[in-house]
């Protein structure tokens, strides 16, 4: 398990790519429900308990689909398992991350009187999400950085119009 979390640490610092994981069904699993746990972690604090563990469902299912679906466009479905496994586990990993800044917030103070120090951990966090979504994205689709981070910003931009229609509560 350790050296999971060690190469999904190196995913998250561009140093491996999802090819460096295993094409395991039990990795994909353990990374899909490792995702599932803390993004329903992220979402709780300011979220109840059946919509927490909807935004993760919601949060996963959008993760699979997109990325079997960029994949099959491409012919690499093969690669699929693997991408997978990097995205949910480096996306548990960046989730933890933020998961401190997410209880430092208080869910009844207006998103413009965020501290200017939270607000711009929370906005780093997020582009670096996108560089290693990018990352992940071009060695799967074997194509170059750019190609992969306007994968990353088209799934990032459309995932959150998805959650604010389903979960208008939820926008901020």
């Amino acid at each position: 398990m350790l050296q999971l979390i060690r190469t999904w640490f190196d995913i998250c610092l561009l140093r491996t790519g999802p090819q460096d994981l295993p094409a395991s069904g039990f990795l994909l699993g353990l990374s899909l429900a490792c995702y599932v746990l803390v993004s329903f972690l992220v979402a709780l604090p300011s979220s109840g308990f059946i919509v927490a563990v909807q935004l993760a469902a919601l949060d996963v299912g959008m993760l699979a689909v997109f990325v079997a679906s960029l994949l099959y466009l491409q012919s690499k479905t093969g690669r699929i398992g693997q991408t997978l496994s990097a995205m949910a586990g480096s996306g548990s990993l960046m989730g933890l991350f933020a998961l401190p800044l997410v209880l430092l917030v208080d869910p009844d103070l207006p998103a413009d009187q965020v501290s200017a120090l939270l607000a711009g951990s929370w906005l780093s966090l997020l582009i670096w999400n996108l560089f290693i979504m990018a990352h992940i994205m071009r060695h799967a689709l074997s194509t170059s950085f750019a190609i992969g981070l306007g994968a990353a910003v088209l799934y990032a931009l459309v995932s959150m119009q998805i959650v604010a229609t389903l979960f208008p509560q939820q926008a901020v």
